[in-house]
């Protein structure tokens, strides 16, 4: 079972985003304005997206291989908390 050996990722995303409010704190208190801050998470956000969409793979065409990735999704999630 997933959650067994990896998780759902429930925690890392809490930690990840008790980070990034830890990190823009730390910022705010150094005298950066908010917006900076913001603008900055905005072009990390931007990049990560596009490294996401570099990685994909577009099945919608290969309705075989589209079934199967739905069928994929289905079965992670259901053994997921």
């Amino acid at each position: 079972v997933q959650d067994d050996e990896v998780g759902d990722g429930t925690t890392s995303v809490c930690v990840l985003a008790g980070e990034l409010l830890r990190q823009a704190a730390e910022l705010i208190e150094k005298k950066m304005h908010p917006q900076v801050v913001i603008a900055g998470y905005r072009l990390a956000r931007d990049a990560a997206l596009k490294a996401l969409r570099a990685a994909a793979t577009d099945h919608s065409a290969n309705p075989e291989a589209f079934r199967q990735d739905l069928l994929n999704i289905a079965m992670t999630t259901l053994s997921s908390k």
